[in-house]
């Protein structure tokens, strides 16, 4: 009996070890502190909060939410479709309320034009390119010094065989000035000393008054022409005015005037 005895006092001493340790474990209210309860069930509860949020499922494209938002967008497309389609219906009626004139009463300051005067008129067609001679070459060539001549030489004309000489009367009455004019098959008269052969100091005469060409006729001889260059005042054979441009004969002592010279 005595060793049953003494067996079994080591068990009742650490139930009591055990009831002293659990009751000396302060305990929490329930203002916001933790409960009494034991670690083991905290990490139960933990795991059942984890194991609920695992089943609980994402908000895909069949959740309420997401359906709802599908919603939204499908009506905001199918607003802004039939507004479409309701201007595009308005626009067609007002068409057919103008008709093809295009005249209306508008709500603006506009005078009513619509889009059937456009229609009605026809499509201007684009200018096509010209490859043809615009005579700028012949204009180069045809300069003296840098300054644009107003005549072509023609291809007829011919150095004289006879020896040609003009005399220059002045109104002081001085000798006339004797000038040879059968060295060149043409003599251009005026007040531009840059380009003339014969200047014509007076200031009534133009820069290209006047030409004297030799040309070669049909019988075979050289003959002078005169032609004036639509100058201001005008050239006179023999005291009447020619016309401008247009090519006179001379003969021997025939009187040229350019002007009031």
């Amino acid at each position: 009996m005595a060793s049953s005895s003494s067996s079994s006092s080591p068990p009742s001493s650490h139930r009591k070890r055990r009831k002293t340790t659990r009751e000396k474990e302060p305990r929490r209210g329930p203002e916001g502190r933790r409960s009494a309860a034991s670690p083991r069930r905290a990490r139960r509860s933990r795991s059942l909060r984890r194991e609920r949020s695992r089943e609980q499922p994402a908000p895909g494209p069949e959740s309420p939410v997401n359906q709802a938002e599908h919603m939204a967008s499908v009506l905001r497309r199918s607003r802004s479709r039939d507004q479409v389609r309701v201007t595009a219906a308005d626009l067609g009626e007002g068409n057919a309320e103008f008709g093809a004139s295009g005249k209306g009463k508008g709500k603006g300051k506009g005078k009513g034009k619509g889009k059937g005067d456009e229609e009605e008129a026809e499509p201007q067609e684009k200018e096509k390119p010209n490859f043809e001679a615009s005579g700028l070459l012949a204009v180069e060539d045809n300069s003296k010094n840098g300054i644009a001549m107003k005549f072509t030489m023609p291809p007829e004309c011919r150095r004289p065989t006879i020896k040609w000489r003009l005399y220059i009367f002045t109104k002081d009455g001085t000798a006339p000035k004797v000038v040879h004019i059968h060295r060149m098959p043409g003599y251009l008269f005026g007040k531009d000393r840059r380009v003339v052969d014969v200047p014509t100091d007076h200031p009534t005469c133009s820069k290209q008054h006047a030409v004297l060409h030799y040309r070669l006729s049909p019988a075979g001889d050289v003959r002078p022409y005169i032609m004036d260059l639509e100058s201001t005042n005008g050239t006179f054979l023999n005291g009447n005015r020619i016309e401008a441009a247009r090519y006179y004969e001379m003969r021997e002592q025939d009187a040229l005037k350019f002007g009031m010279s």
